[in-house]
């Protein structure tokens, strides 16, 4: 065993995340999604960081679903 010394502790890393790339979005950008699901996780991640989105299913019931969800500040 080797110990070491002045290794800076890692931060939290939010990378993890499979949606950290939406906080690189403008105001007015728009993504779409393919699964209720990931649109709702992805929503809540939003929010969670103090953005502001909407989103809205583009879909009817029949077809295969469809939502967009914008950051709107």
């Amino acid at each position: 065993m080797k110990i070491l010394k002045n290794i800076p502790i890692p931060l939290k890393n939010e990378r993890h995340s499979k949606f950290f790339s939406l906080l690189k979005m403008e105001i007015g950008d728009c993504v779409e999604f393919t699964n209720k699901r990931e649109l709702n996780s992805a929503s809540t991640f939003m929010l969670s960081k103090s953005f502001k989105v909407r989103q809205k299913t583009m879909s009817k019931r029949t077809e295969p679903y469809l939502a967009r969800m914008w950051r709107v500040e």
